[in-house]
């Protein structure tokens, strides 16, 4: 018969080391490994006999005595997520087999966490339900036989957590505040590996005001009207993104620094009744004229120029003369006030001399008079 032998199912052949001999006349197959070597002959021999009417297999297993050699380390750096079980493999060569103490912190792990597959010579630990307080840190395994023992490199393990914000202030996810009140936002933020915070106001990234350890703080002293909006927290890590938001809604009440004042104008000229008032949402104003509201016309002007909003009456006129109110609203605080205007003339001598001329004597009563024009009445000094 053709006779055929195998080492864990591959054909053996002199490139292997190995020395194959044939009796034809007692039948001995016989197979020679003059310098046997653990990794590369350890395993199953096959002695596979085959010719036209059938074939036959004998098989016997080949130990090769030798100290443990790890032929495949351990990873330097593994990582794993919290709660998700993780596997450490390292394959290690020698006979007897080996027996293995795996180390964690240099503290033993018993022995019913670890396995071995005995097809790949592979000692397996399995970390179940892993998280940062009980399986983050460095492993090893120690292998030994009667020939000897090796260790493995060091691994560390990486257990990475999901992102946890909590937030320490506000209370609510809407705070309401008005100029010059203080305002503050602080979060807890924590997770492995360390995640990336930024904090943005309608979208545009603001600094922290303060961060020490997990807490993130953003404080203003006196909020203004700019510091108003939404403000969102982003934290990211391998594992999660987490996002917080707070709403600040600045108010102002009402702050009228000019009043509305009685007007006096001259017929013919433009009469202006303004207010500067100060408030945040920016108030609406309305303008009255004898309680009719007032329409911006070719007749009458209504601008606002930042706080200052004015009442323009083109040329006054004697029917132009009345109460004026304005009424202030900003949706928080509202106000009503009121100004009269009047149209004058200026004073006129009607008569150039007096109506009379007179003589007098001494100690009779005697009238001198003028005649004069003018809206308001003038008021008449003798002199």
């Amino acid at each position: 018969p053709k006779v055929t032998w195998l080492l864990n199912g591959k054909p053996l052949t002199p490139k292997d080391g190995a020395q194959v001999e044939l009796n034809a006349a007692t039948g001995d197959a016989k197979l020679s490994i003059p310098k046997v070597d653990l990794q590369q002959h350890a395993g199953v021999v096959t002695c596979k006999l085959e010719n036209p009417h059938g074939s036959q297999e004998e098989t016997a297993r080949l130990d090769i005595l030798a100290a443990p050699l790890i032929t495949s380390q351990l990873p330097k750096q593994e990582e794993t997520v919290s709660g998700k079980d993780v596997t450490l493999r390292v394959v290690v060569r020698g006979a007897p087999r080996p027996e293995a103490t795996w180390y964690f912190n240099d503290t033993p792990i018993p022995a019913e966490n670890a396995t071995y597959d005995e097809e790949k010579s592979e000692y397996q630990l399995t970390i179940r339900q892993p998280s940062v307080a009980t399986a983050d840190g460095t492993y090893r395994v120690v292998l030994k036989n009667d020939l000897g023992e090796t260790e493995s490199t060091p691994c560390v393990l990486t257990v990475l957590e999901a992102v946890k914000v909590t937030k320490i202030a506000p209370t609510t996810d809407t705070v309401d505040l008005k100029v010059g009140e203080p305002f503050e936002v602080s979060f807890d933020v924590d997770g492995k590996e360390a995640p990336k915070v930024q904090l943005t106001k309608d979208g545009k990234e603001v600094k922290w005001t303060s961060v020490e350890g997990v807490r993130h703080v953003y404080s203003v002293g006196e909020v203004k009207p700019e510091h108003q909006g939404v403000y969102k927290l982003t934290a990211k890590n391998k594992t999660s993104t987490e996002e917080a938001i707070v709403t600040l809604n600045v108010t102002a009440p009402l702050n009228i620094t000019q009043s509305l004042t009685d007007t006096n104008v001259l017929l013919g000229q433009n009469a202006i009744l303004s207010i500067t008032c100060d408030a945040f949402p920016a108030p609406k104003v309305t303008w009255f004229f004898n309680d009719t509201e007032i329409k911006t016309s070719a007749k009458q002007k209504i601008e606002v120029k930042q706080n200052v909003f004015s009442l323009t009456i083109n040329k006054a006129d004697h029917p132009d003369v009345g109460i004026y109110r304005v009424h202030v609203d900003n949706g928080i605080d509202q106000t009503d006030q009121t100004a009269k205007l009047n149209v004058g003339v200026k004073p006129k001598v009607e008569a150039a001399k007096p109506a009379n001329d007179q003589s007098c004597v001494i100690g009779q009563d005697t009238q001198i008079s003028w005649k004069f024009s003018g809206i308001e009445k003038p008021q008449v000094t003798w002199l």
